[in-house]
């Protein structure tokens, strides 16, 4: 997998309290219906033997759709599943270690809090970013500071690697996320906990279609 074929505009993270008791089967099968591109797998109540079999079934959803399959800290479940890339957090093996557990099929992600992580991840071989928190949000963010849009085009700016906005983003902020120059932007509540997940997913994408091309007349 390389990087150019992946498209992180819409970045949708499943989580089991966000999406009101239903499966994570159900409600990525109608994001990426809706037009979801890249879904980062989460589950962090869930035994490794349960992600597992669940993952398997959205790998199976991700690839029909031709949309990316993540893997939230685990390495050897991405590598098992078959998965397009592994997110790692501050806390688990620098992107390095994980290289030599994926290979060079396996993307690597990491996720940032500042211009100095995201310099570093990027040294120790990150393919891209998860910039968190960006605006204020009731999900867990590991008591990291807002960064806004202000910190965001920062790190933006300060590596090469495509950057996913994450923390607090909805369709009010959605245009100074873009304009910061995100690659795309991590949604979790705001689809996965949709009514209609489907049309959720369906706003966002229309939405992000409409600033690319409207980015791309300028």
């Amino acid at each position: 997998m390389k990087i150019q074929d992946v498209d992180f505009s819409l970045y949708v993270i499943t989580d089991a309290d966000a999406s009101g008791g239903r499966m994570h089967q159900e409600v990525v099968r109608l994001a990426v219906e809706g037009g979801a591109r890249a879904i980062l797998y989460r589950d962090k109540t869930a035994t490794l033997r349960r992600q597992w079999e669940v993952g398997r079934q959205l790998r199976e959803i991700t690839r029909r759709h031709g949309a990316a399959l993540v893997v939230n800290d685990r390495p050897d479940l991405a590598v098992s599943l078959g998965a397009d890339a592994v997110n790692i957090g501050p806390e688990d093996l620098p992107a390095e270690a994980v290289r030599k557990v994926v290979g060079r099929n396996v993307l690597v992600g990491v996720s940032v809090s500042s211009e100095d992580e995201a310099r570093e991840a990027v040294e120790e071989g990150a393919d891209f970013l998860v910039a968190r928190p960006v605006f204020p949000t009731r999900w867990k963010s590991d008591g990291r500071p807002i960064m806004g849009s202000e910190g965001l085009t920062r790190i933006v700016r300060a590596v090469g690697v495509p950057v996913i906005a994450v923390g607090g983003v909805n369709m009010s902020n959605l245009g100074s996320v873009l304009e910061a120059g995100a690659a795309g932007v991590g949604v979790v509540a705001e689809i996965i906990g949709a009514q209609d997940p489907r049309a959720a997913a369906q706003e966002y994408r229309q939405a992000l279609d409409s600033y690319r091309k409207s980015a791309e007349q300028v």
